[in-house]
């Protein structure tokens, strides 16, 4: 079971109030009131309140930021929407498989649902924070749905498991936060940059590979101060070495 109160809606560079205002309507209806958008347009217009109704309080008290990944950092289910198939998704899945992505973490994750901007979606650098991907079919010609739409249909299927009976699991998966999560990647291309693993050439397609091997692996906390232990480690003993080749 997942409460209202541990999903965070995000919206990236939206470009019209209406939707703006109309998310804040969606996210009412379904008791979401953690409203976050990165570099939105100036939305706090007549067509926004109109849009909103009653859910007008959300566009007072949304929280806005300058990069994806200070919205992110409390968050630990990370899930990024798109409307097509991409080669930096491993594991896209159909919206209707929502609740059981959901259910594979522990009840008290707190979860992230993204939206890129209306015409193009989110870039491929958000796609890289997230930890899991989904789409929303559609059959008719147009392929993606209006951003309030889309936000809203998602949120309909998340709200399955507001009431739902707790499901019992061997183990529960509490993922790290974004920021400890991007703290270790930045760490971890310091150690490949000393080593001389990296090339200026190959450095954004590796970042992208160990992202999302790191996504699909969901690290917790534990995981982290241990690897990034194993990293100080790393530096030790090639600060000893330079040191030994310099005397």
């Amino acid at each position: 079971m997942i409460h209202p109160s541990q999903v965070a809606v995000i919206l990236v560079e939206p470009t019209q109030p209406g939707n703006v205002g109309s998310t804040a309507r969606a996210m009412d209806n379904m008791g979401i009131t953690d409203f976050r958008l990165v570099n939105p347009c100036h939305y706090f217009t007549g067509e926004a309140r109109a849009f909103s109704m009653n859910a007008r309080y959300l566009l007072h008290q949304a929280k806005k930021f300058d990069r994806l990944e200070d919205a992110l950092e409390d968050r630990q289910l990370i899930i990024g929407t798109t409307a097509r198939e991409r080669e930096k998704i491993k594991k896209l899945s159909p919206l209707h498989h929502l609740p059981d992505i959901a259910r594979e973490y522990s009840k008290e994750v707190k979860v992230a649902l993204i939206f890129g901007t209306e015409q193009s979606g989110l870039a491929n650098e958000h796609i890289d924070l997230c930890n899991e991907w989904i789409y929303i079919p559609t059959y008719g010609k147009s392929s993606s749905l209006n951003l309030a739409q889309a936000v809203v249909v998602t949120l309909y299927e998340l709200s399955k498991l507001f009431d739902a009976e707790p499901v019992q699991s061997e183990q529960e998966i509490i993922p790290a936060a974004s920021k400890s999560i991007e703290a270790m990647k930045e760490h971890l291309f310091k150690i490949m940059d000393r080593t001389g693993f990296l090339r200026k050439s190959s450095r954004e397609s590796i970042w992208t590979s160990f992202s999302d091997l790191i996504g699909r692996s969901k690290p917790d906390e534990r995981d982290i101060r241990m690897i990034r232990g194993f990293f100080n480690r790393i530096e030790v003993t090639l600060d000893r070495k330079r040191n030994r080749s310099n005397q």
